[in-house]
């Protein structure tokens, strides 16, 4: 563990920080002087240094310095300890790259500025001591505690599985002889659990038979020491650590104790066999009858089921049989006992499934090994399932990140496809435009010269036509001026594509009563009556705002020639965002028709009923969506349509 150096030439000053850091936890070193301090920085590990500025032979600016210059030690934190007049006198510029504390210090302040600097200290190594001698283990704790190491304490064998499960050791020492359980047996435990199989395990023992070491290895020990001398205890246990690298983590559930099921109809046969398991370390629950023994699987789990043969009522093969067709209890290690060794038994019963069978004269030895090796089996089928699971999970982790790295590249070809497609579209668009506007501009010369050509035949020679000729050229005249509206609403509709939109206030209702004043004043007699919601408001380019009523407006004034009385109405309707509309009570159209309104020169009505260029639409559409907004129609025929459009503030 990396120390914590003090430096200061006050013997009480190293002694009260050694005192707090060391009851906090950390590792420290003292020094009285900048040489020692020199040493200890050269040949052990440290995380911070607590530097006060006298020093005998030497100057505490210096050693800063020193560190500071050095290229390994550059960057160790430093904690000075200074007075006031030695900060604003001698420290200078090294405060800017350490940290300090005015003396007289508080102790409480130094731990605090500490753990800021550093953080809390690491958790020491923990080694469980299993004995039931309060002495020795008292004994073996403090000469523990002087090696770095802290310490857990079990007084029997039982305690010591169980704290196992709390402390997560780096370490165990177990004695080999206790009440309750041989220090073998809970090192055979211990090992049967996948995350202490390599934690190391020491057996303790005052024996002195020669086999003695043999069984404690077999047992699954890394080691075997004498109990008469702990400095030899430590030193062995820190040897044991060094050929460790990492320490598994135990849980409480993995380490609880393993619980058997004996089901037996003989009373007295229960208790010794249950005494005897008590001893090995084993949660013992009996069952006088197979009927009992069910009962009690379908209201708690076991780890393995000890069953008599030969019971009154359901006999243990029967009781076998259902056992191991219930998927709930099919995989406890279950052994049949008997007092009968003939063949036929033996063969009956494992083709019941009984896992193993064995004879009650064979002796306890022999049916505790029986138990531990069902147990060790289960314990490696469980282990080598979970693998077989965590296989198949990364398989199918694999396969999904194949699928997504696969979706992400389709997804990655389809957009690059798509922004092409968007650029050839937006091109094509570009030259649909300029061709447009270049075949609507290059058309008005020859248009104007048939016009005005046409007219001067009128103006000079009108005496000289007859009927007919005359109405030749008043057809050229018309068709002239048709013509001309065409090629001015391409050029409008052109013109509304390309240019810009300056977003600013515009009032819709002002800008539809001055269309309104204007229609009317080109048609005096009409009876009409016109309705425009107040304050309608938005932030769009006030021209094309302009141009869009014209055309709405427009559209709603020549359709509604026919009727008595013209209702027009310019409103809004509050929805998930505001949507205004123009509404007449003319002519109408069927709603089949209403996708290809806005389509141009798509018309639904003769010239002969209403005269237009079918673009007022079309154009209506390009400006609504130029500002981010939606357009769409309703209507019936004879009974009026509804335009509705919608003009976000931002696109």
């Amino acid at each position: 563990m990396a120390a914590v150096l003090i430096v200061d030439d006050s013997p009480t000053v190293r002694m009260d920080l050694t005192d707090v850091l060391e009851a906090a936890g950390y590792h420290v070193i003292a020094c009285g002087s900048a040489g020692e301090a020199r040493s200890v920085l050269r040949t052990q590990p440290v995380m911070l240094v607590i530097l006060g500025l006298a020093h005998p032979n030497a100057d505490g600016i210096e050693l800063l310095d020193a560190i500071r210059r050095d290229q390994v030690l550059g960057t160790l934190p430093v904690l000075l300890l200074a007075s006031a007049d030695d900060v604003s006198q001698r420290v200078g510029d090294h405060i800017a790259r350490s940290d300090y504390l005015g003396r007289p210090y508080a102790a409480d302040r130094v731990l605090a500025r500490v753990r800021e600097l550093i953080g809390s200290p690491p958790a020491r190594d923990v080694v469980l001591v299993v004995d039931a001698d309060d002495l020795f283990r008292a004994r073996l704790g403090e000469a523990l505690a002087h090696a770095g190491y802290a310490t857990a304490f079990a007084a029997s064998g039982q305690e010591g599985i169980a704290q196992a499960a709390l402390a997560h050791p780096t370490a165990i020492a177990v004695d080999g002889a206790m009440p309750d359980i041989e220090g073998a047996g809970v090192i055979r435990r211990l090992r049967l659990e996948p995350a202490l199989r390599t934690t190391p395990c020491l057996l303790l023992t005052n024996a002195t038979a020669k086999d003695a070491e043999v069984r404690a290895l077999e047992a699954g020990a890394d080691g075997y020491v004498g109990k008469g001398d702990v400095d030899l205890i430590v030193a062995r246990i820190r040897a044991l650590q060094r050929s460790i690298t990492t320490i598994p983590q135990v849980t409480e559930g993995v380490l609880r104790p393993k619980r058997i099921l004996t089901v037996d109809d003989d009373r007295d046969y229960l208790e010794v066999l249950a005494g005897r398991l008590h001893k090995r370390g084993y949660d013992v629950s009996a069952a006088s009858s197979g009927e009992e023994a069910i009962e009690q699987l379908a209201k708690e789990g076991v780890d393995c089921i000890l069953l008599d043969r030969s019971m009154a009522g359901m006999g243990g093969v029967a009781t076998c049989k259902q056992l191991k067709q219930d998927a709930a209890t099919r995989d406890i290690p279950l052994i049949i006992l008997t007092a009968s060794e003939q063949r036929d038994a033996v063969i009956e019963g494992l083709a019941a499934g009984a896992d193993d069978f064995v004879s009650k004269a064979s002796g306890f030895d022999v049916l505790a090994a029986r138990v531990q090796a069902q147990l060790r089996r289960k314990q490696t089928e469980d282990e080598q399932r979970a693998v077989r699971e965590q296989l198949l999970r990364s398989q199918l982790e694999a396969a999904e990140a194949r699928a997504a790295k696969e979706l992400a590249e389709t997804r990655a070809a389809l957009a690059e496809e798509l922004e092409r497609a968007n650029v050839e579209l937006a091109q094509a668009n570009r030259e649909l435009e300029a061709f447009s506007y270049s075949v609507s501009h290059d058309l008005r010369a020859p248009l104007r010269t048939i016009s005005a050509f046409t007219q001067a035949l009128v103006e000079d020679l009108s005496d000289v036509f007859d009927e007919r000729a005359r109405d030749y050229t008043r057809r050229v005249l018309a068709a002239s001026a048709r013509m001309s509206d065409l090629i001015e609403a391409l050029l409008e509709l052109s013109r509304i594509s390309r240019a810009p939109i300056g977003r600013h206030r515009v009032d819709l209702s002002a800008v539809a009563g001055l269309v309104m004043e204007d229609l009317v004043r080109r048609d005096p007699a009409r009876t009409a009556v016109c309705n425009i919601a107040r304050d309608l408001v938005v932030s769009a380019d006030g021209r094309l705002m302009r141009i869009l009523l014209e055309n709405l407006l427009g559209n709603a004034w020549k359709f509604t020639a026919r009727s008595a009385v013209a209702n027009i109405e310019l409103g809004i309707e509050a929805r998930d965002e505001p949507v205004f509309f123009v509404r007449d009570n003319g002519a109408g159209f069927e709603m089949s028709q209403a996708a290809r309104l806005f389509t141009p020169f798509h018309r639904l009505h003769p010239d002969s009923d209403f005269t237009g260029t079918g673009i007022g639409l079309a154009t209506v559409r390009r400006i609504v969506e130029r500002h981010g907004g939606r357009i769409w129609a309703e209507g019936a025929v004879g009974a009026g349509a509804k335009i509705s459009f919608t003009v976000p503030s931002e696109r």
